[in-house]
C-alpha cells in the first residue's frame, strides 16, 4: 500500500498553513513583582484586585491601573478560596474548603467588602460542611447586578437537605433562591452578566480527576448536562459569555458550547503543565494563559521567544485574535480582563533569570516564591517580535530540529499578507525563495512549502549537523531576528487534523474519520516528519520517487496499556507498553524528502486506550525518541 493521494500533499502544506484572524496587537505597559496570588480580578476602572495569603489567612489588595499604588489592602481573617469583583469595584469572597481532618462544623458563607476596603459590608452564611468527606470547594460567581451565586456541598441552613446546591444572594446579601439537584459536588460556577445562564463544573463520578458540566435550564429548577467534546481533567477555567455560551478551559482543550448544547468550537491548546487561567472580555473573547503552550499558534506579536508563558485570545467563533509569548517562564499564569480590554497577568514561580520588571514596587520581591504582575493593553504600535517560534510542522510542538524535518516558523511580518503555496515536481524541487521570503539554517537556504505574514513552512536542510543551528528569515531582503535551536538526529511528529486525530488514509484510499472508520484488520496510512536520514540521501527540496529510499533509523509503533489510564496523569516509565512493527515506515512516495508514510494494522488502534492513542518510536544510535500521541477511527469488530 505504497501510495499517496493528492490529499497527502495538502496535509503537509495547506492543512498546516494557518492565518491569524484580524485582531489587535497587545503591548506590554509594565511589569513588576507581585505577592504570591490565589486569584486576580479587575473592575471597570482598570484597577486590579489580588487575593493572596497573609498573616491570619488571606488578604485582598486593590492596585491602581498603572500598578504603582496600593489603593487599599484588607486582611480577611480567614483563608479565602475565591474572589469575585463587579464592574463597580464591589468585592466578594468565600472561604476555602477546609483541609483539616477534624470533625468540626465549617461554615459556608459569602462576604462582601466595603468598596473602599474599610471592612465588611455584609456576611451571609448559607450552609455548613460537617465532615471532611462532605467538604468540597466553595465556588463563587457574580452577575452584573451584584447578585452572588455560591455553590457548595453539605447541609443548608434552612433545611435538612444535604447535597450539592447553589444559593443566589441579592446585592444586599439576602437569599433570593436556592437551587438543588446538581449532578455532583460543585468545583466551579459561572454566570452570564444577567445571571440567567448558570453553569457549574463538578468532579465526574465515573472518572477520577475528570469533570462534568451542567447548565441550569430555563425553568430555573432542572440541571442539564453539557456534553463537551473531550474529557476535561485539569480544569483551568469556567466562564459564561454575554451570549450565554459556556467556555471551558481544560487540560488540553478550549471548548465553547452554546445554550442549546451545540459545540461552537473545540480547540486543541496543549499544555506542557496544568492549564493556566481563563477570562472573558465584554465582547465574549476568551483569554487563555498557560506555561509553555506546547503548541504553536499564529502570532500577532510576541514579547518573548516561544516556549515561555503563553497568552492567547480566541474570538467567539474560535478564530485567533492574539497570541503572544511573555517573559517570565511562569508555572501558574493567572489572568483578568478590565472593561477597557486591558489584561492583567500574574505569573507565579517566575524562573527566567533574564526577566527584569520594568518598574519596581509597590510589592517587594519574594525571595522564596517569585511572582510577577504584567499589564498589557491594545496598542496599534505594540512591539513586534518578527521571528518568535519554530516547531515541528506536524505537531506545532517546540523542540529540537532534525535534518529533513518539516518545520513551521511563526512570527509577524515574515512574508506577504496573502499566503503563497509553492510547487514541485520530480524534475524541479521546492524553491528556497518564494514571495520575497528566504529562510536559512546556518546560512544554508531551506526549501519553502508555504510563506505568509505570520507563518512559514520550510524543511530543515539535510546538511544541518548541530549541536545547535541558527535559524534566520528575510522578507524582501529585510532580515528578521534569528533563533538558535538545538539539533537532534530525529524529532518525530505525526500529522493530525486536530492535535490528536491523525491525518490518515484508509486502505481504500479514503480519508479516515469517525464517519469513515477503517475496517478492523485493514491497513491504515499516517504521515510524519522528523524521522531522520534516509538512504540513499536525497537533495534538499526534492520529491521522493521510485525506487523508494529507506529510513536509516528503525521506526516502531507503541502504545500504553489501559492500566495507565486514570486521574488524567500518564507516567510512561511506570506503565507497561505494547508495540508493533509497521508494515511500512519510510519516505512517502511523491512527497518531499523528509515526509514519511507509516502503514500499520488498524487493530493496533483497537488495542490502545482511546484517550491515550498510539505513538511512533524512532531508535537512533544514541537512544529512542517518541512522537506525539495520535488516534485513528476504527470500526467496531
Amino acid at each position: 500500500m505504497l501510495r499517496c493521494a493528492l490529499l497527502c500533499l495538502a496535509l503537509l502544506t495547506a492543512a498546516h498553513a494557518q492565518t491569524a484572524a484580524p485582531g489587535f496587537p497587545l503591548g506590554l505597559d509594565y511589569s513588576e513583582w507581585a505577592p504570591f496570588p490565589t486569584a486576580i480580578q479587575a473592575d471597570g476602572s482598570g484597577a486590579a484586585y489580588i487575593l493572596s495569603p497573609c498573616t491570619g489567612g488571606s488578604c485582598v489588595t486593590k492596585l491602581s491601573a498603572d500598578g504603582k499604588t496600593i489603593l487599599w489592602q484588607y486582611s480577611l481573617g480567614f483563608a479565602a478560596g475565591q474572589i469575585a469583583v463587579d464592574a463597580g469595584g464591589d468585592v466578594y469572597v468565600v472561604p476555602a474548603s477546609p483541609v483539616s481532618a477534624s470533625p468540626e462544623i465549617s461554615p459556608v458563607f459569602v462576604e462582601k467588602l466595603n468598596v473602599d476596603g474599610s471592612g465588611v459590608a455584609w456576611k451571609t452564611q448559607i450552609g455548613t460542611m460537617e465532615s471532611p468527606a462532605g467538604r468540597s470547594p466553595i465556588a463563587l460567581a457574580i452577575d452584573a447586578t451584584g447578585r452572588a451565586l455560591v455553590a457548595s456541598n453539605g447541609p443548608l441552613n434552612s433545611s435538612l437537605y444535604v447535597g450539592p446546591y447553589v444559593v443566589r444572594l441579592s446585592a444586599a446579601g439576602a437569599v433570593e433562591a436556592t437551587l438543588l439537584g446538581l449532578p455532583g459536588a460543585p468545583a466551579a460556577i459561572a454566570a452570564d452578566p444577567t445571571g440567567s445562564q448558570i453553569v457549574v463544573a463538578a468532579p465526574a463520578a465515573t472518572a477520577t480527576g475528570a469533570y462534568t458540566f451542567a447548565r441550569l435550564a430555563p425553568d430555573g429548577v432542572t440541571w442539564v448536562n453539557i456534553a463537551v467534546p473531550k474529557t476535561v481533567y485539569g480544569l483551568g477555567g469556567l466562564a459564561v459569555a454575554p451570549d450565554g455560551d459556556a467556555v471551558i478551559l481544560g487540560d488540553s482543550y478550549l471548548d465553547r458550547i452554546d445554550p442549546a448544547g451545540a459545540v461552537v468550537f473545540s480547540i486543541r491548546i496543549g499544555f506542557a503543565e496544568a492549564p493556566g487561567g481563563l477570562a472573558l472580555d465584554a465582547a465574549g473573547n476568551a483569554y487563555v494563559t498557560a506555561f509553555y503552550g506546547g503548541f504553536l499558534y499564529p502570532l500577532k506579536n510576541s514579547l518573548a521567544a516561544c516556549g515561555s508563558t503563553l497568552l492567547g485570545v480566541f474570538a467567539p467563533d474560535g478564530s485567533i485574535l492574539q497570541t503572544t509569548y511573555l517573559p517570565g517562564d511562569a508555572t501558574l499564569p493567572l489572568v483578568a480582563v478590565a472593561a477597557d480590554f486591558a489584561v492583567f497577568m500574574l505569573d507565579v514561580n517566575v524562573t527566567d533569570a533574564s526577566f527584569a520588571p520594568t518598574q519596581t514596587g509597590p510589592f517587594p520581591k519574594d525571595k522564596a516564591i517569585v511572582a510577577a504582575l504584567l499589564h498589557l493593553s491594545p496598542n496599534a504600535n505594540a512591539q513586534v517580535f518578527p521571528l518568535a517560534c519554530i516547531g515541528n510542522a506536524a505537531t506545532f510542538i517546540i523542540g529540537p530540529v532534525a535534518p529533513g524535518e518539516i518545520v513551521t516558523l511563526f512570527g509577524s511580518g515574515l512574508g506577504p499578507q496573502q499566503g503563497v503555496q509553492t510547487q514541485a515536481s520530480l524534475e524541479s524541487p521546492f524553491p528556497t525563495q518564494a514571495g520575497g521570503v528566504e529562510v536559512t539554517f546556518d546560512g544554508k537556504p531551506a526549501p519553502l512549502l508555504w510563506v505568509q505574514d505570520s507563518q512559514i513552512n520550510a524543511v530543515v536542510p539535510w546538511s544541518v549537523a548541530g549541536p545547535t543551528t541558527e535559524v534566520c528569515a528575510a522578507y524582501d531582503t529585510v532580515n528578521t531576528n534569528c533563533l538558535t535551536r538545538p539539533v537532534a538526529a530525529v524529532s518525530p511528529g505525526v500529522f493530525t487534523v486536530d492535535g490528536f486525530t491523525a491525518a490518515a488514509l484508509n486502505q481504500d484510499g479514503t480519508v479516515n474519520s469517525a464517519a469513515n472508520p477503517a475496517p478492523a484488520g485493514s491497513m491504515v496510512s499516517i504521515f510524519a516528519t522528523g524521522l531522520g536520514p534516509i538512504n540513499p540521501p536525497q537533495a534538499d527540496g526534492t520529491l521522493v520517487g521510485l525506487p523508494l529510499p529507506v529510513n536509516v533509523f528503525p521506526v516502531g509503533l507503541q502504545w500504553l496499556e489501559a492500566t495507565c489510564v486514570g486521574e488524567g496523569v500518564i507516567l510512561p516509565p511506570f506503565c507497561p507498553t505494547q508495540s508493533d512493527t509497521p508494515a511500512y515506515a519510510g519516505p512517502a512516495p511523491y512527497l518531499i524528502a523528509g515526509a514519511s508514510q507509516i502503514n500499520f494494522n488498524a487493530n493496533d488502534a483497537l488495542s490502545a486506550p482511546a484517550s491515550l492513542g498510539l505513538y511512533l518510536t524512532v531508535q537512533t544510535l544514541s537512544g529512542g525518541m517518541s512522537s506525539n500521541a495520535f488516534g485513528i477511527a476504527v470500526a467496531s469488530q
